[in-house]
């Protein structure tokens, strides 16, 4: 058994967590993915779990945009009870179609996350593609940053602290004024 330890600090966070993947059982599944990563990714999980209910997928660029959101909004309202929801792809794009898939009345337990930027570990806390919601402003926005890291809020210029907060509903982390302490 290999012993894993929690990044400092990520211990009582919402930071998203990234478990090793398991496909339960369901009558049947959804299994969207973006970009090509995450198409290996997911056929390895459905190879290893041998579903014998019907398998929908759903392959969208590794980018989000209407035609994504809309295209990903029609396969989930085509889902029915029992249906397991796979999401794969780097951890922004997942967080949204994750939110999404929530707010069209997805439950946690109906869906199975990878990220990735979290292949083989818990947390994705390193430099990647992330959306940032600014305090100030209250806009999301994406850039590449790790957690910790200052960025510049493109819709008031603030200079931010990607935190180690998570809003689910926003599939965001929130982005905290510079220098302002909120740990201690």
């Amino acid at each position: 058994m290999v012993a894993r330890t929690t990044p400092a600090g990520l211990e009582w966070t919402s930071v998203p967590r990234w478990p090793a993947p398991v496909l339960p059982a369901a009558a049947s599944y959804l299994a969207c993915w973006f970009g090509g990563q995450a198409r290996r990714r997911v056929a390895d999980l459905l190879a290893r779990a041998g579903p014998r209910a019907p398998v929908t997928t759903g392959d969208f660029p590794a980018r989000w945009d209407a035609g994504t959101e809309a295209g990903l909004a029609r396969l989930l309202g085509e889902c029915r009870t029992g249906v397991r929801i796979v999401l794969a792809g780097p951890e922004a794009l997942v967080m949204r179609a994750q939110a999404l898939a929530r707010q069209l009345g997805a439950t946690a337990e109906e869906l199975v996350l990878l990220a990735d930027e979290a292949a083989g570990t818990q947390y994705a806390a390193g430099p990647a593609a992330r959306r940032v919601f600014c305090v100030g402003c209250r806009r999301p926005f994406g850039v590449a940053a790790a957690l910790g890291d200052v960025v510049t809020c493109p819709g008031c210029g603030a200079a931010l602290t990607v935190d180690q907060r998570f809003s689910r509903p926003h599939a965001a982390y929130f982005g905290w004024p510079s220098g302002l302490d909120l740990h201690h």
